[in-house]
């Protein structure tokens, strides 16, 4: 209990050195406080919004995840170029320069990059949890406030851009797919309609859908040549009964007399050819050569018809003529029923190759009206973001200048000089005391000598430790007063007016 009030009276007579240090401390702090370069940081505030026009009346075309979509944003506007090209339009870190006097890009960007804070928010990886609405912030710190507000508002300006350009470019970019694969399938399309119309003009006469037709034509084609065989052999009969009655009247028949063999053959040639030019096609195998016979036999010479033959001679070469239009018409018939019969064959192949081809024009017409769609819906997915309706960031908060640093923090700097000055002055109150070799009460005899006293006298002071008092306590008060004054005066200068903080 002596000890307490022993030390508490030492420091209570040494308490203007406690007052003192602390002041000096405090002023201390205010001065390290306002020497310290201070760092403003400007923020500026974007959000993510969604679609204006309704899904279910538009959709947009760009469904980019939004995470992943500022992801992306966030690496091109840090990236080296862009941030370089900031600094030289901004004349940001004119300072940093190379040995030989340019400008040191590293140096810039890296100090530039270490200044620029981009934070994506509102974003959750858990499906369950109800959606929220993702905020980005920009923030920039400078020894400036102006600057610094400048170029966090750039980066939103470059963000913007960005964000826009992805949209519209990605839209866009639909919308050219589409348009150069409905262009690719048109014309597709186009090459297997001649490829079907083609096929359908070089067999048309064996295509499915005529095969009912062509067994009834070859069905009429067996009648016909029933009839025809029987009209020749009726016409053969004729001539044969001709003949017959002519040579029993006592008169020999000269048939090549009559009917030369060059002019018969002539005759059976030219009914063969007119027979079969009715149903066989210009340049056709068999036409090209009896057109050959009946060329060579023209280029031989013919014989005119006998002169003064009575009634039966002409009545013998019509008949001859007659068997030979009528055997030409049979061959001309059986013709045409081996051409029918030969198309009814190719029926099946000509049906699985027409099928194929349907088939493919079929898919490419389906593709086709798909891409078609596609490119409608591209269309007006490239509106709506031409028109920003989509899903975009837009401005909540521009960046604005700060009106206070956010490094360093005075306050603390300035409590740390002040408890550092009262630490110190303790500590030199306690050295005083410590350091003194002087007697002061009885426990010092005890302890320094081993004497036991048996009473205290007070100290008698004379009029010269009166004065030395006086003047310690003037000084010590002035002292005291100016450390005060100059704490008063630094805390109205660099911190705030006084009348703001009294």
């Amino acid at each position: 209990m002596h000890s307490a009030r022993f030390y508490a009276g030492l420091l209570l007579r040494r308490i203007h050195w406690v007052i003192l240090l602390t002041l000096l401390g405090t002023a201390g702090g205010l001065l390290v406080a306002r020497s310290i370069t201070p760092i403003y940081e400007a923020d500026a505030l974007l959000v993510v919004e969604g679609d204006s026009i309704p899904d279910k009346l538009a959709t947009s075309t760009v469904q980019t995840d939004t995470n992943a979509k500022l992801q992306v944003i966030r690496k091109r506007v840090l990236s080296r170029e862009s941030l370089l090209d900031i600094a030289k339009r901004m004349n940001l870190y004119p300072a940093l320069r190379l040995d030989s006097g340019a400008r040191d890009a590293d140096g810039v960007f890296n100090a530039l990059y270490n200044s620029i804070k981009i934070e994506i928010t509102g974003q959750t990886k858990d499906r369950r949890a109800p959606e929220q609405a993702t905020f980005l912030t920009v923030s920039y710190v400078s020894g400036r406030p102006a600057q610094a507000a400048q170029v966090a508002n750039e980066l939103v300006t470059r963000i913007l851009k960005e964000d826009s350009d992805i949209r519209t470019k990605s839209a866009r970019d639909t919308l050219d797919f589409f348009t150069r694969e409905a262009d690719r399938l048109s014309g597709e399309l186009s090459k297997s309609s001649a490829a079907i119309l083609k096929f359908k003009q070089e067999n048309g006469a064996a295509l499915p859908e005529r095969l009912n037709i062509m067994r009834d034509q070859a069905a009429e084609l067996q009648r016909d040549q029933g009839k025809l065989v029987a009209q020749k052999t009726a016409l053969e009969d004729q001539y044969d009964k001709l003949v017959r009655r002519h040579e029993l009247s006592g008169d020999k028949v000269d048939l090549d007399a009559i009917y030369p063999p060059q002019l018969r053959e002539m005759a059976q040639l030219s009914a063969q050819q007119s027979a079969l030019q009715a149903v066989l096609p210009e340049g056709d195998p068999k036409l090209a050569a009896l057109g050959a016979q009946i060329a060579s036999l023209r280029a031989k010479g013919l014989p005119a018809l006998p002169k003064g033959g009575d009634a039966f001679d002409e009545r013998l070469r019509q008949l001859e003529d007659a068997i030979f239009t009528a055997d030409a018409q049979v061959q001309a018939n059986r013709a045409s029923y081996d051409r029918v019969q030969g198309d009814i064959a190719r029926v099946p192949a000509n049906a699985a190759t027409l099928d194929a081809l349907q088939l493919d024009h079929a898919n490419l017409r389906d593709q086709y009206d798909k891409a078609i769609s596609a490119r409608a819906m591209a269309t007006t997915g490239d509106t709506i973001e031409s028109l920003s309706k989509g899903e975009r960031l837009t401005v909540i908060e521009q960046a604005v200048a700060p009106n206070a640093p956010i490094k360093p923090n005075r306050k603390t700097v300035t409590l740390a000089g002040f408890g550092a000055g009262l630490m110190l002055g303790l500590l030199l109150v306690a050295a005083l005391a410590l350091l003194s070799p002087g007697i002061r009460r009885p426990e010092d005899l005890t302890a320094k000598l081993g004497i036991t006293a048996f009473a205290t006298l007070p100290y008698v002071s004379t009029a010269a430790d009166h004065a030395q008092k006086r003047r310690r306590l003037v000084f010590s008060a002035g002292a005291v007063a100016l450390a005060l004054i100059a704490v008063v005066v630094l805390v109205g200068v660099l911190y705030k007016p006084l009348d703001l903080v009294f």
